[in-house]
């Protein structure tokens, strides 16, 4: 009975043919892992990408892919292969340090932001990290300074102004928020941080236990933004804590006809259900 053999040259000629295959698919893998990152369906791409994590090219947008998972360890993996890969990558080096931020691990992200200043003092990337990181420490009083130090850096960081205002409010001095946020509005920033002054503004009035004025900060917020489901939200937890039930409800209806799909609107609804 006969059997067919593969001769060693061509077993080694299939392996190439294997191996150089492989090697094709690889930037076809990436090309369309970073397809699937500027779409923002990183699901998606972390399973293309898996095909290719072998190669080195794949590993800073692998790592980016999982910050945006807030899947932190699988990032501070990858982030970490490709920061030893190319040393000088500003960008990758600060997600990097976020990611222990961001993983409740405050005090190392900080040390690694120390760092980071260091080696790039002129980075307002790095010096926001730094800041947020300390703040989420609750080392209030550095967080602030340094927020200070970017907004004097560059005025128009309304970011930065309403950053300080949060800490603020975390660190109780509600009085100081209060005045550092209305003079943010009085400005007249973009519509987004306008915004976000106005909501963070009704939230540390509510914390003043002055409701009435909270709701009305959040009535001008809705006014401002009618499409802003998190000002309906707002005054819907303050007209709770008021035991205005039904009007909270109301709230919460006109959320959902912004955002049907809002999770937050539903749960509080559900929460409301047997309160008459």
């Amino acid at each position: 009975m006969r059997r067919d053999r593969i001769l060693p040259g061509t077993m080694l000629s299939v392996v190439v043919a294997m191996h150089m295959g492989a090697l094709a698919q690889q930037p076809d893998c990436i090309k369309q892992g970073e397809s699937l990152f500027a779409q923002k369906n990183y699901k998606e791409t972390v399973r293309v990408l898996q095909r290719c994590s072998t190669d080195p090219t794949s590993w800073r947008l692998l790592g980016l892919t999982y910050f945006e998972l807030n899947y932190m360890d699988d990032a501070k993996e990858y982030l970490r292969k490709a920061i030893e890969r190319d040393p000088a990558d500003e960008t990758l080096q600060a997600k990097y340090a976020d990611a222990f931020a961001l993983n409740r691990e405050f005090s190392k992200a900080v040390d690694e932001f120390r760092k980071l200043r260091e080696k790039f003092p002129a980075s307002m990337e790095i010096k926001k990290g730094l800041a947020q990181a300390l703040g989420w420490s609750k080392r209030y009083d550095e967080s602030i300074a340094l927020y200070r130090e970017l907004v004097k850096q560059e005025p128009t960081d309304v970011e930065s102004r309403i950053q300080i205002a949060v800490l603020m409010s975390w660190n109780k001095r509600f009085a100081d928020a209060v005045t550092e946020l209305r003079a943010i509005i009085q400005s007249k920033p973009s519509r987004k941080w306008e915004l976000d002054a106005r909501l963070k503004l009704a939230e540390v009035i509510s914390w003043q236990k002055k409701l009435d004025e909270s709701i009305r900060e959040y009535d001008a917020a809705i006014a401002f933004a009618p499409e802003a489901v998190d000002a309906y939200l707002g005054k819907g937890v303050v007209l709770e804590w008021k035991a205005e039930y039904k009007e909270a409800r109301k709230q919460y209806e006109k959320a959902l006809q912004v955002d049907s799909q809002s999770t937050a609107a539903k749960a509080h609804l559900q929460q409301l259900l047997w309160v008459k």
